[in-house]
């Protein structure tokens, strides 16, 4: 069996037919990339190159054979490609998001369920989502809209509420009953550094504040060490520990998101224990 560094070799030095060049390039002696290149000669059993005194060059047959080492290299990445994805389709559950919301609220009950998988996830706009699940690059995403699509199922999952964090000190806690994006405008914020869909309407409807955005990490840090006010959600707030704060509703109707869950019915199986859990503690 030839090795397959041989035939890189074989492939770089057709390319110049020149020794030192080809050694250089493939970080090699010239003798190393000689005897290789015999020993591709001697597997074959026939001649692959013209020898003269000073020169080593490939004959039809060698030329033939460059093209055909091309092709198999190809083929190898490819498989080896192919190999890898599907070790990842059974090892990796891929889901996607418009907000991080999802994550935070189904995050736990994601690693119960697959305590020998892999989770990725990551947030981006709704039409890359889209396009990627139907590329089989996520296993289900979250959508702030039902998709329509005959090869996609499309269910609600929840409503996810913004609310602004205030110290007790602040104006604005006497407003604890609600207020509007009119009423904070121009205030300034502490925020993660990616919200998604949330960065969208608070950028649309609040564009004379100033944002300060900090690593998950580091965010609920710093809140409970500053009186900068923040955002918070029904479904970050019963996750963090805020001291001497209040959260006042936004009353905005764009303050407000339902998130639609999203599948291809052909990973339904894959995935069937996840969507019977997520199922029961939708709301």
């Amino acid at each position: 069996m030839i090795n397959v560094d041989f035939l890189e070799y074989l492939i770089e030095y057709a390319k110049t037919e020149n020794l030192t060049k080809a050694s250089k390039s493939l970080h090699i002696s010239q003798s190393a990339l000689t005897r290789a290149m015999q020993k591709v000669e001697d597997y074959i059993g026939v001649p692959i190159f013209v020898r003269t005194k000073n020169k080593l060059s490939f004959n039809d047959t060698g030329r033939e054979l460059v093209k055909n080492a091309e092709k198999a290299l190809e083929e190898m990445q490819l498989m080896k490609e192919k190999t890898v994805a599907f070790y990842n389709a059974k090892s990796t559950i891929s889901i996607g998001a418009v907000a991080p919301g999802p994550m935070l609220k189904y995050g736990n009950l994601l690693y119960s369920t697959y305590p020998n998988k892999t989770i990725v996830s990551k947030v981006d706009t709704e039409k890359n989502l889209i396009d990627a699940l139907l590329d089989d690059i996520y296993d289900l995403i979250f959508t702030s809209m039902p998709i329509e699509n005959e090869n996609i199922v499309s269910q609600f999952a929840f409503t996810e509420k913004l609310y602004i964090s205030v110290p007790h000190s602040h104006f604005l806690s006497q407003l604890n009953g609600g207020v509007y994006f009119k009423d904070i405008d121009g205030q300034s914020f502490l925020v993660a550094e990616s919200l998604g869909i949330w960065d969208d309407i608070i950028i649309k409807y609040l564009p004379k504040s100033k944002f300060f955005k900090q690593t998950m990490e580091n965010l609920y840090v710093i809140i409970n060490a500053s009186t900068i006010p923040s955002f918070s959600t029904n479904i970050t707030i019963p996750q963090r520990i805020e001291e001497g704060r209040i959260n006042i509703p936004i009353l905005d109707d764009d303050a407000t998101i339902d998130f639609y869950l999203n599948y291809k019915k052909g990973h339904k199986q894959k995935i069937k224990n996840l969507l019977k859990l997520l199922g029961n503690s939708m709301n």
